[in-house]
């Protein structure tokens, strides 16, 4: 609870100094009119800058009722459908390769040429070996074939009783020994063919090819490099569709389920969120973490999730009751009392809703407005929002500039509308992506004044 405090304190902070060089840069805004006045679509305004100058700007957004998504927000890691490593199934130096780093291809495309002499060498001789294992085996059968006709004779004439007893039975031993010599150089046959099978196969293997299609990537071939059956040279994996995995533990798995609707987050497209559901889930836990794998699948047309790279998944895994609704960024607590609440602005007779601009726009400041601080105890807690009691529905509360009102006797504000949508844009934003708004935001108000 602390450090989500610190880091809600710390992002209004910032965004809080984006939004004073915003209502500084307006003073001097030739729209407004000459004696310091609002800009159009605000009545009233009174006042010149002299007047003015103590009275804060700060941001606001409306509440609302709603239920807030309860979620688990888990760390995901992204692989490539398709995904595998390429290994060489034989050794040997590379002669040619024939893809490299981001090219795409097909199954049983070339990716690399292994030097084949030996691997010829070695397949001719299997070739003769079978040759010789055939002549064999045809010998072996026409001696066999032989000794047969000479059982057959000797058989007629035992018959007849014109041959012995004895040399009945020695033909007989002779054309089994026959039969079993003809059985070994089958065997040997088929023991050479299989061998001449396996030196072709280790030829064919002499060309890497790719056993999926998808894009290459991670190459570690080069012209030369002698390699072996360890050697991985290559990533193949189809970036048209990734997978993500993430860990889920024992608990999790009392409310988490496949099916369920997630969001994905990165650090590198803030402003994006990706949208699929849990596909799979192993039901076995490893002995070890106690800890099982969820997937998700995503599509991904544009290339914007990358194979390796890690994102934040939240899981949404049901609602909570109906509440008055408010950015966590809204949620103010007094460092003085230590009381959390958050300030309520009075926009009695004054349209604000007409005047909802992002924080990049032109910077549209309502005239001074009352302000209040108004206790409210959090009654359900999300990453982005939560439901509070203490206030109702449609009241306005700062989101932003809160340290503004905090400091002295502050009961006014000069306000701006802000939409829950870049509201909450603005708590994923990280503090490197906050000092480009204030920066940029400052060299416009340098160049405005120059």
């Amino acid at each position: 609870m602390i450090s989500r405090l610190m880091y809600r304190s710390a992002q209004l902070l910032l965004v809080a100094a984006a939004v004073t060089m915003t209502a500084c840069s307006s003073d001097d805004d030739p729209g407004r009119g000459a004696s310091g006045g609002p800009p159009g679509g605000f009545p009233g305004g009174g006042g010149g800058r002299g007047g003015e100058a103590q009275i804060p700007s700060v941001e606001v957004v409306q509440t609302e009722i709603g239920a807030l998504p309860l979620e688990e927000r888990l760390t995901g890691r992204v692989i490539a459908r398709n995904q595998t490593e390429i290994y060489p199934e034989v050794g040997g130096p590379i002669t040619e390769i024939f893809v490299d780093d981001g090219d795409f291809v097909r199954e049983g495309d070339p990716l690399v040429q292994i030097r084949d002499s030996e691997y010829i060498e070695r397949y001719q001789q299997a070739a003769s070996g079978l040759e010789v294992a055939q002549a064999q085996r045809r010998q072996a059968e026409a001696q066999l074939e032989q000794l047969r006709n000479q059982l057959n004779r000797v058989e007629e004439l035992s018959t007849r009783q014109l041959e012995t007893t004895a040399n009945l039975e020695s033909i007989r031993a002779e054309v089994a020994v026959a039969e079993a010599t003809v059985d070994v150089r089958r065997s040997q046959e088929n023991q050479a063919r299989s061998q001449m099978e396996e030196r072709r196969l280790d030829l064919q293997r002499t060309t890497v090819t790719a056993p999926t299609s998808g894009r290459v990537g991670q190459r570690n071939a080069e012209r030369g490099q002698l390699t072996n059956t360890g050697t991985r040279l290559f990533l193949i994996g189809d970036l048209t569709e990734v997978r993500v995995e993430i860990s889920l533990t024992e608990r999790m798995l009392n409310v988490i389920d496949e099916g369920m609707p997630v969001n994905i987050y990165s650090d590198f497209w803030p402003s994006t969120i990706l949208r699929s559901e849990i596909a799979r889930i192993s039901p076995f836990l490893d002995t070890g973490t106690l800890r099982t794998q969820g997937y998700i699948n995503v599509e991904n047309p544009d290339g914007l999730m990358r194979s390796g790279m890690f994102v934040t998944v939240d899981v949404l895994y049901g609602q909570t009751e109906q509440a008055v609704l408010i950015p966590n960024g809204a949620l103010y607590r007094n460092p003085r009392t230590g009381e959390e609440g958050v300030y309520v602005v009075d926009a009695s007779g004054v349209d604000l809703t007409s005047s909802i601009n992002s924080l990049e726009g032109a910077p549209v400041l309502s005239p001074p407005l009352p302000v209040r601080f108004v206790p409210v105890e959090v009654i359900a807690g999300g990453r982005m929002a939560s439901g509070v009691v203490g206030i109702e529905e449609g009241d306005w509360v700062v989101s932003v500039g809160q340290n503004l009102l905090s400091s002295g006797n502050v009961n006014q504000a000069r306000v701006r509308v802000m939409d829950w949508d870049r509201m909450l844009q603005l708590q994923r934003m990280q503090s490197r992506d906050l000092f480009d708004v204030i920066d940029n935001r400052s060299r416009q108000a340098q160049s405005t004044g120059s």
